[in-house]
């Protein structure tokens, strides 16, 4: 298990699971799983590995990504999360750059992620390297995940996916689901059988498709 601190975004521990001198790329994408969770929080599920913020703090939020090993060798998992999961740093860091290019004027807003998948593992690392990638990109995330009711689930599930996308993003803030300053980025694959990302964005009820 690896345990790394964070502030305001940026990764600052010796125990960083990012790629460097001795941790390649692929090591890190490939074999950890990681989730990010508040300083309190890793306090109470790690008693003695994590140190409580000071009482008065330092103006500084921070909170603490909690890598574990994957256990099962390279080459045993489904050829598709495979193949979605090696290349996925590259992928997101894509996005993440063409959020950045495309909408410079979001930059001062609050940036919600979404993944997904039909395999939920491949759902949770595609959610946690998106949200690193943006917040290398010096934009501001949230972990909140914008919920709909059960009657929209039930009526955007019967929608092509394009139609889907466009009417939960309508929806999201028709219900207040979405706020005035928030920015959803979606990343999904458009058809189970491909193994390419595709990433879109919602503000202010409009869906726009990045790739």
């Amino acid at each position: 298990m690896i345990l790394a601190a964070l502030s305001a975004g940026a990764l600052a521990s010796p125990f960083d699971p990012a790629p460097g001198l001795f941790r390649s790329r692929a090591a890190r994408s490939e074999n950890l799983d990681c989730e990010r969770i508040s300083t309190e929080a890793a306090v109470r599920r790690y008693p003695g590995l994590v140190q409580p913020e000071r009482p008065r703090g330092d103006f500084v939020e921070r909170d603490v990504v909690v890598c574990t090993e994957r256990l099962a060798r390279p080459g045993l998992r489904d050829p598709r999360d495979e193949a979605i999961l090696s290349t996925l740093e590259d992928t997101v860091a894509e996005i993440a750059g063409a959020v950045e290019a495309l909408r410079p004027d979001l930059a001062g807003r609050t940036w919600l992620v979404e993944a997904y998948d039909d395999s939920p593992r491949v759902t949770s690392k595609v959610s946690f390297a998106a949200k690193n990638a943006l917040m290398t990109h010096g934009l501001t995330v949230s972990d909140r995940t914008p919920a709909l009711s059960a009657g929209d689930i039930e009526v955007l599930g019967r929608m092509p996916p394009d139609q889907a996308f466009t009417g939960a993003c309508r929806r999201y803030a028709d219900s207040g689901a979405l706020r005035e300053q928030d920015v959803l980025l979606a990343v999904t694959s458009r058809d189970p059988r491909e193994t390419v990302l595709h990433a879109g964005i919602c503000e202010g009820g409009l869906w726009t498709w990045l790739q």
